[in-house]
């Protein structure tokens, strides 16, 4: 993910925490963790799970708890999990930015809390490596009309997800 923004110079520097994070997680009960862009990236993987693996399973997972407020559940900060085959796959939401994709051996309360540290660790860890101020207005001292590319600010909205709209009805009389 922060390989196309910083030129992958820096990629290693920023991806060693998240990885130290992501194996300090995994162990008996939790087997595995990855860390997924919105482009669907596996961007940091720890234990069994390959990076062709981690994005489908996030998305069979919310696939099949597909609801109104799927969506509205995940960036508010709930961990959703789903038993497949021989082993749980719960998926988190991190600042709207990353998914968190944890393999469990079961689904358990327990379980799911630990899913929900690694999360909220995922989401300092962003917020210490966003940039301090906010990103410029149009018009303002830098960006805008007439700036050169070295002078415009990237800025990483997060993860969209589709909202799901009830069809209209047709009143009848």
């Amino acid at each position: 993910m922060w390989q196309r923004y910083t030129g992958g110079v820096e990629i290693v520097k920023i991806m060693q925490p998240f990885h130290r994070l992501l194996m300090r997680s995994v162990g008996d009960e939790l087997t595995a963790a990855a860390l997924v862009d919105r482009r669907g990236d596996a961007v940091c993987l720890a234990g069994g799970i390959s990076e062709n693996e981690a994005m489908p399973l996030a998305a069979l997972v919310m696939y099949r708890l597909n609801s109104d407020n799927l969506a509205e559940r995940l960036f508010t900060g709930e961990v959703i999990s789903l038993m497949l085959d021989d082993r749980a796959v719960a998926v988190a939401i991190a600042k709207r930015q990353l998914f968190v994709v944890a393999v469990l051996r079961e689904c358990t309360a327990s379980l799911l809390e630990r899913v929900a540290e690694l999360r909220d660790g995922v989401a300092k860890m962003l917020q210490e490596h966003e940039p301090g101020e906010p990103p410029p207005v149009a018009g303002g001292a830098r960006g805008g009309s007439g700036s050169t590319p070295a002078e415009l600010r990237l800025v990483e909205f997060g993860i969209t997800m589709p909202r799901v709209r009830p069809k209209a009805r047709i009143a009848r009389s």
